[in-house]
């Protein structure tokens, strides 16, 4: 757009801020007239129905209040824009910015570079529908940002090393074990594992991001190995345990104990690398954003499961790794199950879509198909599939507490619930120190209810409603095994609490409505104990 031609500038980067033609500050008062125009400014053809307005800033009013308070903003807006108030046109079913004339630092300007940057800096509307609005939006401008800088991912580079008193089986059990924590931190991360050369010790290397080294002593009990991950450039450690095997076999068979520690070592690994490594490389903005997606999807909340699906997006965007869509086809599947939107058979069918997309770009991660084992199973309807993918994972990395989750599921859908409880025991242990420890033990509490082992279930449920106290999963099976063994003062304070953390939720609708998400508790004829509470 010319100069000229510009009446208004908006600038939607950092606040919000409106000035005229000659330069002078006439950003309109009041939090909901900014947001209108903000709405307008960012729509297409800066136009919207009167009615889609209504419903972002005044969701929560009656039709007749709404349009009320529309009027009544619209009136407020032509006052405060001086000779530009022609710019601002409505009738009775449509309101329209007169996008001629107007300078939108968003869409006109250059794409910020800084991915601090953030959209409408500091507006509070406190309206779900206009706070989802913006979520979307600052969602679409840190892609873009993304977009606008493009880096190649070369991926995070591991060195492991093994040390033991002398040269042996020692020696390389202690290399397996380096190398199987790298395995899982690639399982993640785009990152390569470097190896010496064993004919020349003493050439030199590129350097590494991160080094991973296992050393082994002999004691009379067996042996203790000391694992230490160390970020390179700055030395700062971020793993470290002395672990003991009673037999070198332990490693190369994934004894469950040693299994755990693998598995710790690889999450807390992972979980400070956005830290160490230098943030503009797009590997370590990535996992930022899809570490921050995991905790997202685990809170199983409306909202969060959104923001999930955004921040995943945003990391595929900054590295093209099949991961990042399978976990995004996983918060699809969630939000499927827990009926988190309306609009079901798009999520089923993108759902599908992201499923494939990731096999075609990381088929040889096994994380990946363990993640899409279930959704496989559940939303693709396919327990064979389901099985095989579970399989793979399990062989390819049987440290991996998500591989025996998926396989225990592949089980359940199998009809094998003995077999699916014991390896989702064996999930559960090995993930015991994640931060999303809840999603293994709310696993378990439900597989518990299908072997008809209620107590078991209650322990599992309670762990993951401790570990997670909004988690809902996990406050419906409860409710439910509560009012099972006749604890009805327990049944009725979680119904109490499901209340406040799920909307919409009512002891009626758990009971007897049949697309609640609650299968298995229904299968076995378990809801009925709380009929004694309506």
């Amino acid at each position: 757009m010319s100069e000229k031609r510009v009446r208004l500038r908006i600038s939607m980067l950092g606040p919000f801020s409106v000035a005229d033609a000659a330069g002078t500050d006439v950003t309109p008062k009041g939090a909901k007239n900014q947001a209108l125009m903000a709405l307008l400014a960012l729509s297409p053809g800066m136009t919207r129905p009167r009615r889609w307005i209504e419903d972002k800033l005044w969701s929560t009013f009656g039709a007749e209040q709404a349009s009320a308070n529309l009027r009544q903003a619209l009136s407020k807006l032509r006052g405060g824009l001086g000779a530009a108030a022609d710019l601002l046109q409505a009738d009775r079913s449509t309101i329209t910015l007169g996008p001629e004339g107007i300078w939108v630092d968003l869409l006109d300007g250059e794409v910020p570079m800084d991915p601090r940057t953030e959209l409408l800096q500091g507006m509070d509307i406190r309206d779900p529908e206009f706070e989802d609005w913006l979520r979307i939006e600052r969602q679409e401008l840190q892609s873009r940002i993304a977009r606008a800088t493009p880096q190649q991912a070369k991926g995070v580079l591991i060195h492991c090393r093994s040390f033991a008193e002398a040269p042996g089986r020692g020696r390389m059990v202690g290399e397996v074990l380096a190398n199987q924590i790298g395995e899982g931190i690639a399982e993640q991360v785009r990152a390569w594992r470097q190896s010496t050369d064993s004919t020349d010790p003493a050439a030199s290397l590129p350097d590494s991001d991160i080094q991973i080294d296992c050393q082994l002593v002999r004691e009379t009990d067996g042996h203790s190995v000391y694992i230490k991950s160390v970020h390179k450039p700055s030395a700062r450690i971020l793993y470290s345990k002395l672990h003991h095997l009673n037999r070198l076999e332990d490693v190369l068979e994934s004894e469950e104990a040693t299994a755990k520690t693998i598995f710790e070592a690889t999450d807390q690994i992972i979980g400070k690398l956005p830290q160490a490594l230098d943030t503009t490389r797009p590997e370590a903005r990535a996992t930022a954003l899809s570490r921050l997606g995991m905790y997202r999807m685990f809170s199983f909340e409306r909202d969060g499961l959104r923001e999930a699906y955004g921040l995943m997006k945003q990391a595929h965007d900054r590295d093209e790794n099949g991961i990042y869509l399978a976990w995004s086809s996983l918060v699809r599947m969630i939000q499927l199950t827990e009926m988190a939107e309306r609009e079901r058979e798009a999520l089923r069918a993108e759902a599908e879509e992201l499923h494939f997309k990731a096999i075609e770009l990381s088929n040889d991660n096994p994380l990946v198909h363990a993640i899409l084992s279930r959704v496989r199973g559940i939303v693709m309807k396919d327990p064979e599939g389901c099985y095989q993918m579970a399989k793979t994972a399990v062989e390819a990395n049987p440290a991996s507490a998500y591989a025996w989750v998926s396989m225990a599921e592949a089980l359940m859908m199998a009809g094998r619930p003995q077999e699916a409880l014991a390896l989702s025991a064996r999930a559960r242990n090995i993930a015991r120190t994640s931060p999303f420890k809840h999603w293994w033990d709310t696993g378990h509490c439900v597989i518990a209810i299908a072997c008809n082992r209620p107590q078991d279930a209650i322990e599992a449920g309670e762990a993951a409603a401790r570990a997670a106290p909004l988690s809902r999963p996990a406050h419906r099976h409860l409710l439910a095994l509560y009012a099972l063994e006749g604890q009805l003062d327990k049944a009725r304070a979680i119904a109490t609490k499901l209340g406040k953390i799920e909307p919409g939720f009512s002891l009626d609708r758990l009971v007897n409505d049949e697309t609640y998400p609650v299968r298995t508790l229904r299968k076995k004829g378990l809801l009925e104990p709380i009929r004694a509470l309506l």
